[in-house]
């Protein structure tokens, strides 16, 4: 981990040395929180995105409290009001 509040770094595994990618909070336009999708292995899951104006990120949480303190936090670093109407 790089240790910058400003980016969001995903890796394959806990082992792994160097993240898959690093997402730029810098460059996020919009985060949704609660999605939900049509494939079997996302039906009860916890799903938000990042939004860039690159690429839509879609993130899954263990819980909805894990995926509100994720969005909460991630809306504070971007500088968004987190509104109650974020699906």
């Amino acid at each position: 981990m790089s240790g910058d509040p400003d980016v969001l770094e995903y890796y394959k595994n806990d082992h792994s040395k160097k993240p898959i990618r690093v997402i730029d909070l810098h460059c996020c336009e919009q985060v949704d929180a609660g999605l939900t999708f049509k494939r079997k292995e996302f039906q009860d899951s916890f799903v938000f995105d990042i939004k860039t104006s690159d690429r839509t990120f879609y993130l899954v949480a263990e819980t909805e409290e894990e995926m509100n303190k994720w969005v909460r936090s991630i809306c504070q670093l971007c500088g968004f009001n987190q509104s109650e109407d974020t699906h």
